[in-house]
């Protein structure tokens, strides 16, 4: 996510444009400290809705975990996953090393 001063919105507005026309979404700043955000206009965040939009460019900026996004888009975690997946947002939390030791482990628990 893109992050505009208050002061640059001011003095060169078209920043917040090419973020925007890029499908980014943009933090506005004061002295520093974000006070708002924005996001595109598109046919997936009019579709899915502000609320969820948002909940999902928290999640993009791991300000929010999958469940919390799940819980603040009224869904359960596997819709969630579903709408990562949709947008081609990783949800694994997992490195291959990590996802191969649990591989393992699942294979031995199911062969007893």
């Amino acid at each position: 996510m893109q992050t505009v001063s208050i002061r640059d919105l001011k003095n060169n507005p078209s920043n917040m444009t090419k973020y925007l026309e890029n499908n980014e979404s943009v933090f506005v700043t004061k002295y520093g400290k974000p006070i708002g955000i924005t996001i595109p206009l598109n046919d997936d965040t009019l579709s899915m809705g502000i609320k969820k939009t948002v909940a999902l460019e928290q999640y993009k900026q791991e300000l929010i975990s999958m469940g919390k996004m799940a819980e603040i888009m009224g869904i359960d975690k596997q819709e969630a996953m579903q709408i990562l997946n949709h947008h081609g947002i990783d949800w694994m939390e997992y490195d291959a090393d990590e996802l191969d030791a649990q591989l393992k482990v699942a294979k031995k628990i199911t062969k007893k």
